[in-house]
């Protein structure tokens, strides 16, 4: 079966020839082909001699070589995966600069799903089984993160892939802060991120903890509900049309679902209400957003789709239930959570017999896929 590789990283489709070339080396790594293009740089579809395993390769863009500020945040961006071990983000395996010249690129995982913005468009609005199972591994990955005192600051559904067993895969932390970093690179009053989805106080230029990323998320999941970003406006310039959505992020009330589909499960409603709440003191943490999701995504027995071969005939477990299992090493017990009613006794225990389901059907699947992927 061929497979068709889309740009799950942020980018868009190619429309010439890239960087790189077909047959030339980087390091070890074979090109193949332009996969996407992205505001920093280019990603290309790459096969490790040394492995024989398939790989995406991002460069850095040749208007950016001479930018401190964007190769800083390009090399931040490896360095901030790097740093990260969960099924929900994706994996980078070695960073380092082209020979011959200076510009960067690292090596990291290849989604064969594509991501949820392309999901999106082939299948128009996603049901709230399938929202609350890319809402709970998203969360758990970016909570992930933040533990570890990266923001993201750019989720949206162009930057959740999707790998070929159908787990979300939080990608392009281009624009990640480490609460750490050198204030230099975003300062106070710099707004960054995509006006779509932009919490109120990163549209304020503000200084931003997860509570950004978390209502980041609620806008992604109402739009994969809805078919729609939370907020649109259909007139003027695109300037205009642009500063009419950072005030309605700021300024305008959190608009229901049930306006443009129908079937939408009340309670998933409620809870993106809640991650979209102005007032940031009362917005549910990633790791509460994360385990209230998983409950839904339990209940409402939702899945995403599967494209390699290794992955036929698995469960839902292999997913969501591996992003649970992470959680469960927290000390944040399931239950009521921020207002939305907890699961009853049933599903709890369901929800418990489903993560040792998943540990045992993942297993197995990591030894099939080390013999039937790509193949």
């Amino acid at each position: 079966m061929t497979q068709s590789f889309e740009p799950p990283y942020g980018g868009r489709p190619p429309q010439a020839p890239g960087i790189l070339t077909a047959g030339q080396h980087v390091g070890r790594y074979r090109i193949e082909k332009l996969l996407g293009l992205g505001s920093m740089g280019e990603v290309f579809l790459a096969v490790d001699d040394q492995l024989g395993r398939k790989t995406a390769l991002k460069t850095l863009g040749s208007k950016h070589l001479n930018n401190a500020t964007v190769k800083e945040r390009f090399l931040r961006e490896a360095r901030a995966l790097a740093r990260l071990t969960h099924p929900n983000l994706i994996t980078v395996f070695e960073a380092g600069v082209i020979e011959g010249t200076d510009r960067p690129y690292f090596a990291m995982e290849l989604l064969e799903g594509g991501d949820t913005q392309r999901l999106l468009d082939e299948n128009g609005a996603l049901d709230s089984g399938v929202v609350s199972t890319i809402g709970a591994q998203a969360a758990a990955a970016l909570s992930e993160a933040a533990k570890a005192g990266i923001i993201h600051r750019d989720v949206k559904p162009a930057n959740l892939g999707i790998s070929g067993r159908g787990a979300v895969k939080v990608t392009d932390f281009s624009l990640a802060k480490s609460v750490a970093a050198d204030k230099s690179l975003t300062g106070k009053g710099m707004v960054v991120g995509t006006a779509d989805y932009i919490a109120p106080e990163q549209a304020r230029g503000e200084d931003v903890d997860e509570r950004a990323d978390v209502y980041s998320l609620g806008c992604t999941l109402f739009h994969l509900l809805t078919g729609k970003p939370p907020f649109r406006c259909k007139q003027g310039t695109e300037v205009q049309k642009y500063v009419e959505v950072m005030r309605a992020h700021l300024t305008a009330p959190i608009p229901d679902p049930r306006e443009f589909v129908a079937g939408v499960d009340e309670e998933l409603r409620l809870f993106i209400a809640k991650m979209m709440g102005k007032d940031l003191e009362r917005r549910p943490t990633l790791d509460e957003s994360a385990t209230a999701l998983a409950h839904m995504a339990v209940r409402l027995e939702g899945d995403l789709p599967r494209v390699t071969r290794a992955a036929i005939g698995s469960a839902t477990a292999d997913n969501t239930i591996i992003a649970l299992a992470h959680l469960g090493e927290r000390t944040q017990p399931p239950g009521n959570v921020v207002g939305i009613p907890g699961p009853g006794p049933t599903s709890t225990k369901r929800l418990v017999g489903l993560v040792c389901l998943g540990l045992v059907v993942g297993a197995a699947l990591a030894g099939a896929a080390s013999l039937f992927i790509f193949r």
